[in-house]
């Protein structure tokens, strides 16, 4: 999994913080190579075995020099330019030169070669030296060693720039780069480009945000196919209602023609005034469904809800519907569970939706002899199946009779109902929170409404 920003910022913030103190200590020991604090420099390093200085300048670059001694402490030789009197030493001086607590203006080292009987003194301004942990080289300026300090703080102020350059290349690539390319998403999406999907290889952060972004642009797509979709739909529902508003209209002004033509005979006058009834029936059929239909979908349109008792709502309706269904031929099935189960229901509107399930049974089953109708209630749940012993309704059809203006008999004629009943139902019952489904169930037809009376 990709690290976070965050720990990446620490990260480089420790990084930045180590390699400030390699470059310094990095520059203390090339300052201390290059002032000569090598092996070379120091006094007991600085002679051969032989008793021959290996590097005089490492010591009068420090304004020191260098004597050799007899066994009598007497000056027999000088190396350097030497800056103090006399041409012998009491033990008393020596003690004190080379003590760190020395009262003297020189400080010095007493080396003996290894091979040779022969003893130096490397001497130096007492104040070269602060006898601490570290050692300080006071230099004054304008001096060589005031130079290679000067150098010391270039080099590293050059380190510290480079660095600072390095890192702000790395986090402008970590931030920096995301950011652009999502707003570059943005600005699609603003220019109304679709199907803008991000695919930025970065850190956890800016992996949930481009993950967000893809998951806003997948819903966005979806809302713009719904919404293509309701157009698309509303359009056709538009077309068929003009489609089925011009037959009945079309005969109702042929027969009214006919009648203001005198071309009626009088004994079928009845028969076209009955024709021109019934084709204004159903014309406003159509437009109350249509109103419904546009209506429904409005946030607007509300339910007038009651508690009710659904298992006795629905022997009511049985009751209302029997004598239709048995005068069409049919047994009608009742099976209505014993006790109550309360529901909120816009009575109206819940009436209609059982009336046009069992008038479709009726309407469309042609090959059976029972319509019937289930209640069924368990743990808050409530099932309603209005079934039927019909023919098997075709997969195709199955798939879009809950469409508006589709019909069982797939004809366009203007013939029965207006082809909205079912589409009309479903919209009511989800309006109540439940759902409405058809499936098949052994030899049965099932319309079947399912309400979760925790949710309502």
């Amino acid at each position: 999994m990709k690290k976070s920003i965050f720990t990446k910022l620490i990260g480089c913030f420790i990084a930045v913080i180590v390699l400030l103190i390699a470059d310094y200590v990095l520059m203390i020991l090339i300052e201390l190579n290059s002032a000569g604090l090598d092996k070379n420099l120091m006094p007991y390093e600085n002679l051969d075995a032989a008793g021959n200085i290996v590097n005089l300048s490492a010591v009068t670059d420090m304004g020191g020099w260098v004597e050799e001694l007899d066994d009598n402490n007497s000056i027999i030789a000088v190396s350097g330019e030497k800056r103090s009197g006399g041409s012998s030493y009491t033990c008393d001086e020596i003690y004190d030169m080379t003590s760190t607590v020395g009262k003297g203006e020189w400080f010095a080292f007493m080396v003996k070669p290894e091979s040779a009987d022969r003893h130096f003194l490397f001497i130096y301004p007492r104040g070269t030296f602060e006898f601490t942990p570290t050692i300080v080289f006071n230099r004054e300026k304008g001096t060589v060693s005031s130079s290679r300090s000067n150098l010391f703080w270039v080099l590293f102020l050059l380190l510290i720039a480079l660095q600072i350059f390095f890192i702000s290349r790395y986090l402008r690539r970590k931030i920096k780069r995301p950011l652009k390319e999502l707003s570059d998403g943005m600005v699609r999406i603003q220019s109304g480009e679709s199907g803008v999907v991000l695919d930025i290889k970065t850190e956890a952060e800016f992996r949930q945000i481009v993950d967000t972004f893809n998951s806003m642009t997948a819903e966005l797509e979806r809302q713009k196919e719904e919404n293509r979709s309701l157009v698309e739909q509303k359009n056709r529902l538009l077309l068929d209602l003009s489609h089925d508003l011009r037959t009945p209209v079309a005969t109702i002004k042929s027969c009214a023609n006919a009648l203001e033509a005198g071309l009626v005979p009088e004994e079928k006058l009845k028969s076209y005034y009955k024709t021109i009834d019934m084709k204004a029936d159903r014309v406003q059929q159509l437009s109350e469904d249509m109103f419904f239909m546009l209506k429904a979908d409005s946030p607007e349109d509300k339910l007038n809800t009651e508690d009710a008792d659904i298992c006795e709502f629905l022997r009511m309706l049985c009751a209302e519907y029997y004598d239709e269904i048995a005068d069409a031929g049919f047994e009608f099935d009742i099976g209505i569970c014993d006790g109550s189960c309360a529901y909120p229901i816009d009575k109206r509107l819940f009436a209609r939706v059982i009336g046009n399930l069992l008038t479709n049974a009726k309407k469309y089953n042609r090959s059976g002899n029972t319509i019937g109708i289930v209640c069924t209630a368990s743990d808050g749940h409530i099932m309603i199946q209005v079934r039927d012993d019909g023919e098997e309704i075709p997969a195709d059809l199955a798939e879009r009779m809950f469409m508006p203006f589709v019909r069982g008999d797939l004809t366009r004629s203007s013939v029965g109902g207006t082809g909205l009943g079912l589409s009309i139902s479903r919209k009511i019952t989800e309006k109540h929170g439940g759902t409405l489904v058809y499936k098949r169930d052994g030899t049965m037809n099932v319309m079947e409404i399912c309400l979760d009376a925790g949710s309502s």
